[in-house]
């Protein structure tokens, strides 16, 4: 195998690729890279296997072949071709030696091995296809992804749980004390039973997809695969079910709360400094259109408080809890100039969602018991 390619480009694929290179694997080939080429075009691949990402880029191709070179070395060495004068790469592989070569005195080389020895990564056939602009993806990933749970004993939280039916394709993350949720309409989309996806898979995707790039997402019923421009990532999913959250939002409410988002945002801010450092508890009281927030902090002694004024509909005087940190992420999420907080009971769950037409997302928060409750 011998290629020459601009070092930047290839320092582009190689920070994409190695995403998929375990940090220590007992498995020696996962270690590495897999590098083949096909005329003038080369494909770098990695996994861990539960990860693949697979990188095609055009070069100016001199002999086809294949070899599976340590990840870390060579990437480690192109990353630090750092002289702006250097600008192409040339890769000669012979005898599973990969000779490298940036100009008249400046190479390396890294002994690799059979690119046969390299996993394959998994065929997605007679599963689901949807597609998304990148830009529509994006915006289901944005308003989920926070709400992913790191509890390595529910690995079905961990990830967003994606679905797609009548006319609907929908996103949803929670980790038992908040949820996301959004939703674009496509016609004919169609993924009914649901898939959980692994939050680093979309991360990534999403990092390495232009945003006027088009994406197309394949599932089997263990497996997921993004294809966009150049890039193929491909995942095991997480084995369900997924939690049925529908259940767990309210329908009706007996109290709402509008406010502006910015200035409840401030206000926060304003308090929050004060608040426990382990549950971030703030206290929101409402009486009339009065909004007191307050916070305190027994372990230390000290207390603060703001107010604003907010539109709210409800019987008499409210107060309900919460974790001032995870609601201040929520406001930020919105990005709508008004919000509205929909509640029933200090220690029922609290739907929030942004005023306005066909905004696609809302959220769902659950208060932390007050003191005094």
């Amino acid at each position: 195998m011998k290629f020459s390619i601009d070092k930047t480009v290839l320092q582009n694929v190689l920070k994409s690729a190695i995403t998929a290179v375990p940090n220590k694997s007992t498995i020696q080939v996962l270690n590495n890279f897999s590098l083949r080429l096909e005329g003038n075009f080369l494909e770098v691949s990695a996994t861990d296997l539960d990860l693949g990402i697979r990188v095609k880029v055009e070069v100016q191709g001199e002999r086809d072949g294949a070899v599976v070179i340590n990840a870390r070395k060579f990437s480690d060495l192109i990353n630090n071709l750092v002289d702006p004068s250097i600008t192409t790469i040339s890769l000669d592989v012979q005898d599973y030696l990969a000779k490298i070569q940036w100009s008249e005195k400046g190479k390396a080389s890294i002994t690799g091995f059979d690119a046969s020895d390299f996993p394959p990564f998994p065929e997605i056939e007679n599963g689901e296809t949807l597609n998304f602009a990148a830009s529509e993806l994006a915006f289901l990933a944005e308003k989920t992804l926070f709400a992913t749970s790191t509890d390595s004993t529910r690995l079905n939280l961990n990830g967003v749980y994606l679905e797609a039916k009548d006319g609907k394709i929908s996103m949803v993350a929670t980790d038992g004390h908040r949820l996301g949720r959004a939703s674009i309409d496509q016609e004919g989309a169609n993924l009914e039973n649901g898939v959980i996806i692994p939050k680093k898979v979309l991360q990534h995707i999403l990092h390495v997809a232009k945003s006027d790039s088009n994406i197309e997402v394949r599932t089997s019923a263990t497996h997921i695969l993004f294809n966009t421009d150049s890039t193929q990532v491909i995942s095991k999913l997480y084995e369900g079910p997924y939690p049925n959250y529908r259940a767990v939002i309210p329908q009706n409410f007996e109290r709402t709360m509008q406010a502006n988002t910015q200035d409840l945002q401030n206000k926060i801010r304003s308090v929050i400094s004060m608040a426990n450092v382990r549950t971030r508890q703030i206290r929101l009281q409402m009486d009339g259109n009065n909004l007191e927030l307050s916070a305190t902090d027994p372990d230390v002694g000290g207390d603060s408080r703001e107010a604003l004024a907010v539109t709210h509909n409800g019987e008499g005087s409210f107060c309900i809890g919460f974790n001032g940190q995870y609601l201040s992420e929520i406001l930020g999420l919105s990005k709508s100039e008004e919000i509205v907080m929909k509640m029933n009971a200090p220690i029922g769950a609290c739907v929030i969602e942004p005023v306005g037409e066909n905004m696609g997302f809302s959220f769902l928060l659950m208060p932390l018991r007050l003191v005094e409750d």
